[in-house]
């Protein structure tokens, strides 16, 4: 039997075998263990990167669609109005349109106007520079056969207007009479803010006078 153990002290080739066998066996045995070390290290699954948060970029809200402007309104003043309203009311009585006249609404405008500064309703104004009929047709040349006149104050509607005159008789009658063929409206406001109408109805002489044809 072989005593190991002795071999040391033995220096036989033998003994010297055994120790190298040893040796590297323990060398095989270390490089294992680093082997399998190294495997399980390397076997190991790598650790995922935290995932990058994600960003979800809504689209921009798109603009609402400009409205569109409404279309303007077609501004009717007192005065047309007093002169559609008279011609309808002509129209029921089957009477002829009148014609609307430059004179004669240049003479209702300075008669309407004196009103309004006078602060006073009245044919005729005394102080006024053209204090009659007469004279405010003079000034605009405007010689006539038949004329006749309405007035009014407090008004902001031609139709309530109109209404108001088809109530009176002598208004009514100017309004309706045949013997006219053209008008002219004016109308001013005071300066507290109150309003006042002319109307002036005439019939021209032989001479012919400015006119234009009434809008329907």
């Amino acid at each position: 039997m072989i005593d190991f153990g002795s071999m040391a002290q033995i220096p036989t080739p033998f003994a010297r075998g055994v120790r190298r066998c040893a040796y590297r066996a323990r060398r095989i045995s270390l490089a294992a263990l680093s082997a399998a070390a190294l495997s399980v290290a390397c076997g190991r699954q790598p650790v995922d990167p935290a995932p990058e948060p994600s960003v979800t970029v809504a689209p921009p809200t798109p603009e609402p669609p400009a409205r569109r402007p409404a279309p303007p309104r077609v501004a009717v003043s007192i005065a047309d109005s007093i002169l559609a309203l008279t011609n309808r009311e002509r129209a029921r009585a089957d009477l002829t349109p009148l014609r609307q006249n430059v004179q004669l609404a240049r003479a209702a405008q300075i008669q309407a106007e004196q009103m309004a500064a006078a602060r006073k309703l009245a044919h005729e104004i005394p102080g006024a520079r053209y204090s009659t009929m007469a004279s405010r047709l003079r000034l605009v040349s405007y010689t006539a056969r038949a004329t006749g006149e309405n007035i009014a104050e407090g008004y902001t509607s031609g139709a309530a207007l109109v209404a108001g005159w088809m109530m009176s008789p002598a208004h009514r009658e100017n309004i309706l009479s045949p013997r006219f063929t053209e008008t002219g409206i004016g109308t001013a406001r005071a300066k507290n803010g109150r309003t006042y109408h002319a109307q002036l109805f005439g019939r021209p002489a032989d001479r012919p006078s400015t006119t234009r044809p009434a809008p329907r």
